[in-house]
């Protein structure tokens, strides 16, 4: 466990300290409150937390890109500088390496969405906010982000190019958000609402409503394990190759 938290401080400490980290901070930040004053202004007759319900709508789309831009980095750097087969050599196992880049990346982004509670907070003084869908909202993007990271750091153990490993995680993910239309569009009936499961945007949708399905919850942990599972067997195949 000793071995994991250090892991994840280090990966903390090298994104505050990265400026790719700040640009998407910023990026984040920025579209994020340009998005929710829109929605403000836009839906300034509904009440606060269907605006709240608009701002989360769109967090799924915005993570596509934002998620993998910050998972890019964590492989596949250090196999770009040559780093990989150094922390290899280190007594630690591959899965606390593993835990502690996917925490340190969660934990960025955390602060990032801790830094968007100006938004409810700022609707909660103009007028009523029901908070429960609010926190709703902001655990299933929590959830969301956590799932997204976990693919993207897998993506980014297989190739040294952070720009494949970008194109890659985003075209995965957008086949993902989309697969719910796709599925109404090829399957039969019987099997549209089982493949719809499959998305993580459906899963989101419903915890984003305030209604936490241990369903749900399950589904983001089993999807998080199946990647970070795949992540050690690629960095396991490394080692052993190398």
């Amino acid at each position: 466990m000793s071995d994991t938290w250090t892991i994840t401080k280090r990966e903390l400490r090298s994104y505050f300290l990265s400026p790719i980290a700040y640009v998407v901070g910023a990026l984040f930040l920025g579209i994020g409150a340009y998005m929710f004053f829109q929605i403000v202004f836009i839906e300034a007759g509904r009440a606060a937390e269907a605006r709240m319900d608009a701002y989360f709508g769109r967090l799924p789309m915005f993570f596509l890109v934002l998620v993998p831009a910050l998972a890019m980095r964590l492989w596949s750097e250090e196999r770009k500088l040559g780093t990989i087969e150094l922390l290899l050599t280190f007594p630690v196992r591959t899965g606390s390496l593993i835990m502690g880049k996917f925490l340190g990346a969660l934990l960025f982004l955390s602060v990032l969405m801790l830094l968007t509670l100006i938004y409810p907070i700022t609707l909660a003084a103009l007028g009523d906010l029901d908070w429960g869908p609010v926190i709703g909202g902001y655990l299933g993007a929590l959830l969301l982000a956590a799932a997204y990271l976990s693919l993207g750091l897998f993506v980014s153990s297989t190739t040294q190019d952070q720009i494949i490993a970008l194109i890659v995680s985003v075209v995965v993910l957008l086949l993902l958000y989309y697969l719910p239309g796709i599925a109404a569009f090829f399957l039969p009936p019987a099997l549209i609402d089982t493949v719809m499961l499959a998305s993580p945007v459906v899963h989101f949708q419903s915890i984003a409503r305030g209604v936490l399905d241990l369903s749900d919850v399950i589904y983001y942990v089993v999807f998080c394990a199946f990647f970070l599972f795949l992540n050690h067997v690629t960095i396991e195949v490394r080692k052993w190759a190398g």
